[in-house]
């Protein structure tokens, strides 16, 4: 009877002990899918802050922010919203001293017979001691990848430059293109007017391999039949410039007068939707993002923001990491300025003591 009554305690023990095994183990699984929720709960909250900062900016007229530039927002819920401003910056090019240098990357030369290149730019030119007028000057650059056009020769790759029309009395923007079609080299111009000055404008040229268009903001203003790919046969170690021609001396030579912001240079043709969603984004586009009517981070060979604020370097944003510099003759410090009314921010969140951050580029 000893014997039995033993095994029967050591059976209860078993099962007393299994049975605890399990309720620890159901406790510990219970114990990790609450604190899954709870961690899925406060992420998600987080992430709605950062969405609600973000309508925030875009759709409503702000309250004031400290002389720090941060202003913070008491949800009723779901714990804190920071919104820091921050200053937005642009390249600055002096009319004399200043360029900038993308460099000589042979993947520019992808773009063939399908490319789309676009950029911010605000001209600022002096007033014209004898007309008054403040106006690009006739052959002002802008920037591009080129061989200057001359006598008989077209040139070669791409270029955008100003011109002056109706007595000089009239401001044109153009952009000017060589296009090899089965060897036989044809150069193609078109532009618009009425460049105003000290106004900021977006300009996008799109070529789709049969037909070239530019466009102000959103509005196409000019287009024109073309076939052909792009001619860089005799660009061999010349540079994409900005604010200079390849061939413009050190000194003496024509220079681009203004700021200019978001070049960028993809090899595919984009739709009218695409270039107006990056015309309403601004300065803040970010294009290695496709969203709503943008789907071209794929075909993206470089894209220089213009807004380091500080130094001699332009960094890209492309995978590219097409690096150039920026070169003021007198004072790098003079290659950048602030652009008025312009803001870039940090949004962040704080809820149940976890905290998130994203930026708004």
């Amino acid at each position: 009877m000893k014997k039995s009554g033993g095994i029967i305690l050591l059976f209860s023990l078993v099962i007393t002990f299994t049975a605890l095994g399990i309720l620890l183990l159901l406790s510990s699984t219970a114990t990790s899918n609450l604190r899954t929720a709870a961690n899925k709960y406060v992420r998600t909250q987080l992430i709605s802050n950062i969405r609600s900062g973000n309508t925030l900016i875009e759709n409503v007229t702000l309250p004031a922010f400290n002389d720090e530039g941060i202003l913070e927002i008491e949800t009723i819920e779901s714990g804190t919203i920071q919104l820091k401003r921050l200053e937005q910056k642009a390249s600055r090019y002096q009319g004399q001293f200043t360029f900038a240098d993308l460099g000589a990357h042979d993947h520019f030369k992808q773009i063939q017979d399908q490319f789309t290149i676009s950029l911010w730019m605000k001209p600022q030119n002096l007033a014209s001691p004898l007309t008054g007028l403040q106006l690009p000057y006739s052959g002002e650059p802008v920037l591009g990848f080129s061989q200057k056009r001359f006598d008989d020769y077209p040139g070669a790759g791409f270029q955008f430059a100003f011109s002056r029309i109706v007595e000089n009395t009239v401001a044109r923007l153009n952009f000017n293109v060589t296009l090899n079609d089965s060897e036989v080299r044809t150069f193609y111009s078109l532009g618009f007017n009425n460049i105003i000055d000290s106004e900021w404008i977006f300009v996008t040229v799109v070529y789709d391999g049969n037909q070239l268009r530019i466009f102000r903001n959103e509005l196409v203003m000019a287009h024109l039949n073309a076939s052909g790919n792009v001619d860089w046969s005799t660009i061999a170690n010349g540079s994409f410039f900005v604010g200079k021609y390849v061939d413009t001396p050190a000194f003496g030579g024509m220079f681009f007068s203004g700021q200019i912001r978001n070049v960028g240079i993809w090899n595919i043709a984009m739709n009218n939707a695409s270039v107006g969603y990056m015309h309403q984004q601004g300065l803040n586009f970010n294009p290695l993002i496709n969203f709503s009517n943008y789907a071209s981070s794929d075909q993206l060979l470089g894209f220089w923001k213009m807004n380091d604020g500080t130094g001699s370097y332009v960094l890209d944003y492309s995978i590219y990491s097409n690096n150039g510099g920026i070169i003021n003759r007198r004072n790098t410090d003079q290659c950048w300025t602030t652009v008025t009314d312009s803001f870039t921010y940090i949004i962040s969140s704080e809820f149940n003591e976890f905290e998130r951050s994203e930026n708004l580029r």
